[in-house]
């Protein structure tokens, strides 16, 4: 840093009168200044401008600074969990004796730089002056949405078969339901339904969705229902359609499809159909027992029976 100050040539002024006459207090009083100041500033005084620059005042260490031992245990546990998220490695450290709060971890990962190949640039999207609704209960409201299963870890051969991933995620305690189907369409989703209460573990009473064919109807061709709207009515659950091309309205099931895509079938292939359900259903019952942070740390099925028990 070569920048000279006005500070820093003033102190020059000081010292050199100081030296130059040998008389610490006759340069104070000149530069209306006290005596000790001008005797530290010559004492660290070597001639060159930096000698007279401020130095940092940030301590080397503090009393409350990690310890070794607590440095290790965060570094191990992050490295085997985390691929799960942060919340879920502060869980597993707090089981182990960590006392520390979850910011003081994240700042001992990001100094670190062990998150160094996990961090990614954030894309900028315009605001929106949407608001999501306000949710106070399990099954309040459900978004529901359909997913691509990537070619890439498809092993074997589908004979021209997509699979696709239908997801219900639960907007109060953040517990999904996904099922593999192999077609795209209204009759999977339809059926979806039928099993979406029993899996969930509550009543669900109103189900989100975008405007996909695999959901309703084009409304600019035909008013008709589609059976995926009275299967709804069937079950007595109300229906709310996003606006148009704005998939953040829909934001917690499209954020847990791009998770899936970053955790799941980005990091693994599979043999056959009979593979590939296998591992999801693995997947997914682990999903639901991962600690949130946005949960208070709880995973969503301690948010489901949390709530119950209250409630009872």
């Amino acid at each position: 840093m070569n920048i000279i100050t006005e500070e820093m040539r003033y102190r020059k002024r000081v010292v050199e009168y100081a030296i130059k006459h040998n008389n610490n207090s006759l340069s104070a009083r000149r530069y209306h200044t006290n005596r000790m100041q001008v005797k530290r500033w010559r004492d660290k005084y070597d001639g060159s401008w930096d000698s007279l620059r401020n130095q940092s005042t940030r301590p080397h260490s503090h009393p409350n600074q990690h310890k070794e031992d607590e440095l290790k245990l965060i570094k191990k546990i992050y490295q085997r969990y985390g691929h799960e998220g942060l919340a879920q490695v502060y869980v597993e450290c707090k089981k182990r004796g960590y006392a520390r709060t979850y910011d003081s971890m994240c700042k001992q990962i990001r100094d670190r730089k062990w998150n160094k190949k996990r961090e990614k640039t954030k894309k900028k999207y315009p605001k929106s002056k949407w608001k999501a609704d306000k949710v106070n209960f399990p099954g309040e409201k459900v978004q529901i949405d359909i997913k691509y299963v990537p070619r890439e870890c498809i092993a074997f051969d589908s004979h021209g078969i997509r699979y696709y991933q239908i997801t219900a995620i639960d907007e109060y305690s953040r517990k999904r339901y996904c099922k593999i189907v192999d077609e795209k369409s209204v009759t999977h989703t339809a059926r979806f339904l039928l099993d979406l209460e029993e899996k969930l573990g509550f009543k669900v009473h109103t189900v989100q969705t975008d405007n996909g064919r695999e959901f309703i109807n084009d409304r600019e061709v035909t008013k008709k229902e589609t059976i995926f709207e009275l299967t709804l009515k069937h079950l007595d659950i109300k229906y709310k359609n996003t606006r148009p091309y704005s998939p953040w309205q829909n934001g917690k099931v499209e954020r847990s499809h791009r998770i899936d895509q970053e955790k799941f079938y980005g990091r693994r292939t599979f043999k056959s159909a009979e593979d590939l359900i296998k591992k999801h259903q693995r997947y997914m019952n682990r999903g639901n027992n991962i600690a949130r942070k946005i949960l208070k740390f709880l995973n969503p099925n301690q948010m489901v029976e949390n709530y119950f028990t209250e409630a009872a």
